[in-house]
């Protein structure tokens, strides 16, 4: 389960970083778009950088 979760979490942190970096390199700053599409993909950033944090936080597989 903690090999999941790690997973998981960097897939969520490396498609929320490259998400805000194409976002912010291909749209209009000010554009609807470009505020969902931040919001959106920060969202999956936090989101990897909880998870994981709480997985090497809270990890009692290794105990």
């Amino acid at each position: 389960m903690f090999l999941l979760m790690m997973v998981i979490g960097l897939i969520f942190l490396i498609a929320g970083g490259f998400g805000l970096f194409v976002v912010n390199i291909n749209m209009v700053v000010g554009d609807h778009t470009w505020i969902i599409g931040n919001i959106t993909f920060s969202v999956f950033l936090v989101i990897g950088v909880l998870i994981l944090l709480f997985m090497a936080i809270f990890n009692r597989e290794f105990d």
